[in-house]
């Protein structure tokens, strides 16, 4: 049975509430260490992986399809990393949506200095696991084994950015090896970041431009018994307020297309950030996207 221990739980190999799928892949851990809502690993997840040195559009690329993935139901997986894997999970929670992360070593030490405060946030909302109990380092040699864990929880691993060698293709071979699916998104041939994802698609990876790729990919694939399908509760509903970044861009828009980069200007924010805002932004039909990356409001907006 799972085991209690100062706010977590230990679950075992067989035990009821270990993931199904992940004990069906190649070698799962025979325990995991979870703190947060472990009800998350018997839902339908992807992972959203990438690299850590990347550019502001894949920053920006990771916090959308982690929105919008999150908002259509799914649980966005990934290993609370910088880079990619920061910007999946912030995307989900910023939505209110359900969130992952898979740690290199035990759950109180293993976060990156500068995610700490993210992976407090996601044992607070979502789930936080890893093979290793608490006090055990993040060393070099987990994370390749970290990450199988990673493409054995999910049905669909989506790489965002990725160098010829990266912990991001681990997870994709990982991935293949558990007979899961394998996408990616294409980057500009010039970008080092974009060689890995490239290879993938030669390889036969789908290419991903946006949600709905996934979501089609998903939509084809067969069930999984044990796991709990697509939309297994009501979606999250984002919301605007004007406490946040997305009610300011939503201010600095008009019927006057202008694009991401004026937008960033006027609003004083980092282009990243006004991307994966204008992407809430058109969810929600607050804004809409126009031919030459342009982008104008939709509909007049009452303010509070």
């Amino acid at each position: 049975m799972a085991r209690a221990e100062a706010g977590r739980q230990r679950l075992a190999l067989g035990d009821d509430r270990y993931p199904v799928q992940l004990a069906i892949a190649p070698d799962p851990p025979q325990h995991l260490y979870c703190q947060g809502d472990a009800q998350l690993l018997t839902r339908t997840a992807v992972a959203i992986v990438g690299a850590r040195r990347t550019t502001e559009l894949g920053i920006a690329m990771g916090e959308q399809l982690g929105a919008q993935l999150a908002i259509a139901g799914l649980v966005v997986v990934s290993g609370c990393a910088i880079g990619v894997d920061a910007a999946a999970h912030r995307g989900a929670l910023e939505v209110g949506g359900d969130t992952i992360a898979v740690l290199g070593g035990g759950l109180d030490v293993s976060a990156p200095a500068s995610n700490r405060a993210l992976a407090a946030d996601i044992a607070a909302r979502g789930c936080l696991i890893s093979e290793h109990p608490e006090r055990v380092p993040p060393l070099k040699h987990h994370f390749p084994r970290r990450n199988r864990i990673i493409a054995g929880l999910v049905r669909v691993v989506i790489v965002v950015e990725a160098a010829a060698r990266s912990g991001a293709l681990i997870t994709a071979r990982h991935a293949l090896a558990a007979g899961r699916e394998v996408m990616a998104v294409p980057g500009h041939p010039l970008l080092p970041t974009s060689v890995g994802a490239h290879r993938l698609i030669a390889d036969g990876a789908q290419p991903v431009f946006g949600s709905q790729d996934v979501l089609d990919e998903l939509a084809a694939l067969p069930p999984i018994d044990g796991v709990e399908p697509l939309l297994p509760v009501a979606p999250p509903t984002p919301t605007v307020t004007k406490s946040t970044a997305v009610s300011s861009l939503l201010d600095a828009l008009s019927e006057h297309p202008v694009t991401p980069e004026e937008l960033a200007t006027s609003v004083g924010l980092a282009l990243p950030k006004v991307l994966a805002d204008l992407t809430q932004l058109e969810i929600l039909g607050l804004a809409r996207a126009l031919p030459g990356s342009r982008f104008a409001r939709s509909h007049p907006v009452t303010k509070d």
